[in-house]
């Protein structure tokens, strides 16, 4: 169907003025990204492509061949049309070279009514014949045939994406510990599955890997949607995988811990706004200690957001100002929703902890409805010889708390970017924004100018807040120039955003927003013994 392109330039021009946007969707299983890319380049669509790799789109959407045409309502998610490229045969001019308009009739009429508000009108699909190659649907005809099994295909994909959280105690709304309750939950499963908000923190997956991104690979998708579709049957075995987790009796999850600290505890109100509650815990060691893993282990989920840690001296008194570089602290981790608990340095790398230090902690608490009383730990493991190299985080901003958002823009972009002055060897990245944050992207630009991606995350979630592990650290050379470039939507079509009239500014309450990109790495210059 590319020799009809110009004729879908032509619907697009005709009505993206009227608020109709035209987009293409590749569902060939075949297809990568770049595939995609190489597509575009060669014959310049002018609309966006998005790639439907899982067929799952086109399965929901009912397309059946290529070029079909499908009109989707997208707040009530409702097919309008469903069809051709509708060409008025009566308009068309063969001897003059005339094939005549797209979207001139059935589908004109059709794009009319939505744009002139009257889609009650529309009791069912408005349908017509369709020209094109029929599409092919392996996965779907192979589990039409033989829907996937319970204990054999499903439950194995749900404890490999899902039941880190959705486990009893965990940050998810339910424990996926039985058949039944994933039974309960498998509409809504497929729900967030089709929008990609779950398994949440997805990232690009053609730009590196991720130890810890929430990857679910296409086939996996396909088989927990097709088990769903057909009913979601439980399947001949008489055992049940998930009621056979083991869970461990201890919530330190690496052991008892070489040393925990206790964070004053908090009383949390019901309602309200609090501030951010910064402390000073001193720590008794009488000689220097290297930090090779720790965990966070929150008193209350419900009510601690977040909480940052870092190691300073006893005496050191300063605010913590998220996204500042400071020479006399050492950050340890962090705690966020979706970031896991425990974190462990790379091989011979891990935090000093000097003689005479103090943990100092940055907590934020919300209130949930309901009084409690937070009492957050903090676990220390310390490495039983000393590293050869000093794990670092260095946090890049864009104005601190100076950067201005205007009201109701729905692509407010901004950038940020650093020279090392040393080799390192990255490992880790976190990007930061509040409501408002829509997109962020990193990379690196080397000494002889040329450029790579290290992390793409195109569609940020502020309530999933990860520090990607990368599985291969990059090696950055001395003078090497890394980047974040990202975006905010402080339009009404960000649906959580607290106000689209409000000029925003940089600020440390979640309504308030930061742009902050943060570099987990070493230098592979060994340390010198002091």
């Amino acid at each position: 169907n590319i020799n009809k392109l110009p004729k879908y330039r032509l619907l697009r021009t005709t009505w993206e003025r009227q608020g109709i946007t035209l987009l293409a969707i590749d569902s060939a299983a075949e297809d990568d990204l770049d595939d995609v890319r190489r597509m575009d380049e060669l014959y310049n669509f002018e609309f966006p492509i998005l790639l439907d790799d899982s067929q799952l789109i086109a399965e929901s959407l009912g397309l059946s061949k290529a070029g079909q045409v499908v009109v989707l309502e997208p707040n009530r998610h409702q097919v309008l049309y469903r069809g051709g490229l509708d060409i008025d045969p009566l308009r068309a001019q063969p001897q003059l070279g005339i094939e005549g308009r797209p979207g001139s009739s059935v589908l004109a009429d059709t794009l009319s009514k939505i744009v002139a508000g009257d889609l009650d009108s529309f009791d069912e699909v408005v349908t017509t014949a369709a020209i094109g190659c029929d599409l092919a649907f392996p996965a779907r005809d192979f589990h039409s045939k033989k829907a996937p099994d319970y204990a054999t295909d499903v439950a194995p994909i749900l404890q490999a994406r899902c039941t880190n959280c959705h486990t009893k105690g965990g940050v998810a709304p339910f424990a996926m510990d039985s058949y039944m309750m994933v039974l309960g939950w498998s509409s809504m499963m497929k729900e967030v599955i089709l929008t990609k908000r779950m398994p949440p923190a997805q990232v690009d997956p053609s730009i590196n890997h991720f130890t810890n991104a929430g990857y679910i690979k296409s086939d996996e998708q396909q088989t927990l949607i097709h088990w769903i579709n057909a009913g979601a049957p439980r399947g001949e075995s008489k055992t049940d995988p998930l009621t056979l987790m083991e869970s461990s009796d201890s919530d330190w999850r690496l052991g008892e811990p070489d040393y925990i600290v206790e964070v004053p505890a908090f009383a949390v109100p019901a309602t309200g706004v609090l501030d951010y509650e910064n402390v000073t815990i001193n720590l008794p060691f009488q000689k220097d200690l290297w930090v090779k893993s720790v965990q966070h282990l929150p008193g209350d989920r419900r009510a601690l957001h977040h909480l940052l840690s870092f190691i300073v001296p006893a005496d050191y008194d300063q605010e913590i100002i998220e996204g500042k570089n400071d020479s006399y602290r050492e950050f340890l981790e962090g705690y966020a929703p979706g970031k896991d608990t425990v974190a462990t340095y790379p091989e011979n790398a891990g935090v000093l902890v000097p003689k005479g230090s103090a943990v100092q902690m940055s907590l934020h608490y919300t209130t949930f409805g309901k009084e409690t009383l937070d009492r957050t730990l903090l676990g220390l493991y310390f490495a039983e010889e000393e590293p050869e190299f000093h794990y670092s985080t260095y946090s890049l901003s864009h104005g601190g708390r100076n950067l201005v958002i205007p009201p109701r823009v729905s692509e407010h972009r901004m950038s940020a970017s650093h020279v090392f002055d040393e080799e390192i060897m990255l490992h880790g990245l976190r990007p930061h924004m509040h409501y408002r944050g829509k997109s962020m992207r990193f990379s690196v630009i080397y000494p002889d100018g040329t450029r790579d991606d290290i992390i793409n995350v195109p569609d940020y979630n502020f309530a999933w807040q990860p520090s990607y592990r990368l599985s291969q650290p990059m090696l950055l050379p001395e003078g090497s120039r890394v980047v974040i470039e990202g975006a905010f939507d402080n339009s009404q079509y960000n649906l959580g955003n607290p106000d689209p009239d409000a000029t925003v500014r940089g600020g440390a309450q979640s309504w308030d927003e930061m742009f902050i990109g943060y570099f987990s790495y070493h230098k592979t210059r060994k340390r010198v013994e002091p």
